[in-house]
């Protein structure tokens, strides 16, 4: 039996499921997460959705999306969980708690930085998105795919390797999209709701985290700062802020693309995008964070000047290791 058909067969037989996912949420964690549910609710077991920083604005579109809980009371009764593209319990923010003492811990994850925790684990470095690790456990609980479930199924891939252009993308990857489209996903429609469905806040965020773009280390390196004013000026939610790395990274001869995200004061969600042979998660681990090769994060306390110096201190030595390699 095949690590996605044993995690099948164990949650089938649970009662209620919690499914978590990490701080911050994308289109993988939560596209995967509303997937795995439905297919659990189709086989009349319950399932919630749990989202500490709840669910950004670009994701709403998802089907079930308005069913993601910020919080689990007390004796909710779970008895089973899943940590979604987790890499530590902790990932899963404030929601981690409520995994305490729950007897079946599922470990769902890409992350090279992963833990290797929980009962059941289906770990591959190698799926381009948690999204191809989900699929085949959805497929052994509905046979059938529903265009719900391929919408976000769909939507997983599409978020995690930039529209399938990430050297993460494979064979597999393009079979497993060309199989959710077969079953009535619609890449246009989920790229118009993620990437063209921006309100005019967002770019006046953009235009303001732009303006104070910092480009150094010989052209390798570009970061800028979203802070607690910046969202007053622009009217935007910290959600807004979404794509702004990626914009960064977009820059010829960036290896390197960094946002830091004023949380509240001292207190800083920090997004690195690596591009060539600089490993993005090996920076992040530096300081308690993770995740993969061309994307990472953590989060840091100290003034804005402090935490910038000591980032780019790790990214030096990452560029040094990346060089000699």
């Amino acid at each position: 039996m095949t690590p996605a058909a044993r995690i099948a067969d164990a949650l089938q037989s649970r009662r209620h499921i919690l499914l978590l996912n990490h701080v911050s949420p994308d289109g993988d964690s939560l596209g995967s997460t509303l997937a795995l549910a439905r297919a659990l609710w189709a086989r009349g077991r319950q399932a919630t959705v749990g989202s500490a920083d709840g669910v950004p604005g670009m994701y709403r579109f998802l089907p079930g999306s308005d069913r993601v809980v910020r919080d689990i009371p007390e004796g909710a009764g779970v008895d089973a969980v899943v940590f979604m593209e987790c890499s530590t319990p902790e990932r899963a923010g404030g929601l981690a708690v409520r995994a305490a003492g729950v007897p079946l811990w599922v470990n769902i994850d890409h992350h090279v930085s992963n833990a290797g925790y929980g009962d059941l684990i289906l770990y591959d470095p190698g799926a381009a998105a948690v999204g191809e690790l989900v699929y085949p456990i959805v497929q052994a609980l509905t046979p059938r795919l529903d265009a719900a479930a391929a919408t976000c199924l769909l939507t997983a891939l599409m978020t995690d390797t930039g529209s399938f252009r990430y050297a993460s993308v494979t064979p597999r990857t393009l079979a497993i999209a060309s199989e959710l489209v077969a079953a009535g996903a619609h890449p246009a429609e989920i790229y118009t709701e993620v990437y063209e469905n921006r309100p005019p806040a967002a770019l006046r965020l953009l235009g303001m985290a732009l303006s104070g773009l910092v480009v150094c280390e010989d052209g390798r390196v570009a970061w800028t700062a979203v802070t607690q004013q910046m969202l007053r000026d622009a009217g935007a939610a910290m959600e807004e802020a979404e794509g702004i790395v990626g914009a960064l990274r977009a820059l010829g001869g960036v290896q390197v693309a960094v946002l830091f995200k004023e949380e509240e004061p001292l207190t800083f969600r920090v997004s690195l995008r690596g591009r060539g042979a600089v490993r993005a998660h090996v920076i992040a681990e530096a300081f308690g964070g993770g995740g993969h090769a061309a994307a990472a994060g953590f989060t840091a306390h100290g003034t804005l000047p402090d935490v910038v110096a000591r980032t780019l201190e790790a990214i030096r030595r990452e560029l040094g290791a990346a060089a000699a390699s």
